[in-house]
């Protein structure tokens, strides 16, 4: 049997990211919770989808070994991954909007049986601020982060944890499985490095995935302006992603090319001591989505009415002393 510290720290290595922002942040807001479970049942369908389709691929000559084999199991995955995730983030658009014109008829009901004109909103302005793109965008891409670590690394754990393996593709090392793509570390410790990154590629782009839904939402315009010029243009990321139809369309090019690329990065693993080359081109993609990410998207990630209500929620609690109840998540 596996080392329980061993079993311990590989899957603290897995799941910490995801984990971490469940437990810290998403967790003590229920409209967040809410939100992470849905985007977690999203990759569910999203796997549910590219086994159908993989399942279609596998019935091709030759595409049931080698380079054959990768590209029946990575381009169906990412391709449903980015529709699921469009569809995602597009039907939560949806239902927001709809909890909005929900809560503000209310409050508008409310305050004209009591004669109040005021104009005082504080349910509204506090689900909004609760409702900004980057807390959903976030608690998004950590529910479907720890959906996919769970599968992606979830049976190797529990197998590992339980018993000791024996076969003519393993080299059984006190009880540890290695794998002939990265003889120098155990299966579990290759096995949690890939899904701890794969996770904090999940949750940088969930939140490239708001950036584009939400651009195209309010910018799409039936012209002859295409996706894929917008996307060339804009991913030079020269003075980063603007704030328009072209920088929406460009993030989710982002997501695409890389999602490709990182899947890609593992061909190596079908080679002897692949683990070499394929774990730091892993790391090396997920640096590089977080720079991109980040400096596509400083100081314009929000919606400008998002902004605004923010901006002006803080001027209200610098008014009154700090003494204010509402906060931004």
């Amino acid at each position: 049997m596996t080392s329980p510290t061993l079993t311990l720290g590989s899957a603290l290595l897995a799941f910490s990211p995801s984990l971490s922002l469940l437990l810290l942040f998403v967790s003590p807001k229920p409209q967040l919770l809410i939100l992470a479970i849905c985007s977690a049942f999203a990759y569910l369908m999203s796997a549910l989808f590219s086994s159908a389709l993989w399942w279609l691929f596998s019935l091709i000559p030759g595409s049931d070994d080698g380079w054959g084999a990768l590209l029946a199991l990575v381009l169906p995955s990412v391709l449903c991954q980015c529709i699921v995730r469009c569809g995602f983030v597009k039907m939560y658009f949806r239902v927001e909007d709809v909890i909005r014109r929900s809560v503000a008829k209310h409050e508008a009901e409310t305050a004209a049986e009591s004669n109040d004109n005021s104009g005082d909103h504080a349910e509204t302005n506090a689900l909004q601020l609760q409702l900004n793109d980057l807390s959903c965008s976030v608690a998004s891409g950590a529910g479907y982060a720890f959906l996919h670590a769970l599968f992606l690394y979830g049976t190797l754990l529990a197998s590992e944890s339980g018993e000791q393996y024996s076969s003519s593709n393993s080299t059984p090392r006190d009880g540890t499985l290695y794998q002939s793509s990265c003889t120098a570390l155990p299966s579990l410790i290759n096995g949690a490095l890939i899904s701890g990154m794969f996770s904090i590629l999940d949750v940088l782009w969930m939140c490239s995935v708001f950036y584009g839904m939400r651009r195209r939402s309010m910018y799409f315009t039936y012209n002859n302006h295409t996706m894929a010029k917008s996307i060339i243009e804009s991913m030079m990321f020269c003075n980063g992603l603007p704030d328009s139809l072209k920088g929406g369309n460009a993030a989710l090019g982002l997501v695409v090319v890389t999602h490709l690329a990182a899947s890609f990065s593992m061909a190596p693993n079908m080679k002897e001591e692949g683990c070499r080359i394929s774990l730091p081109l892993l790391g090396a993609i997920v640096v590089l989505v977080g720079v991109l990410f980040v400096r596509g998207v400083r100081g314009h990630y929000l919606p400008q009415d998002q902004r605004r209500r923010i901006g002006g929620m803080r001027g209200e609690d610098g008014r009154d002393g700090g003494t204010s109840e509402h906060h931004v998540d």
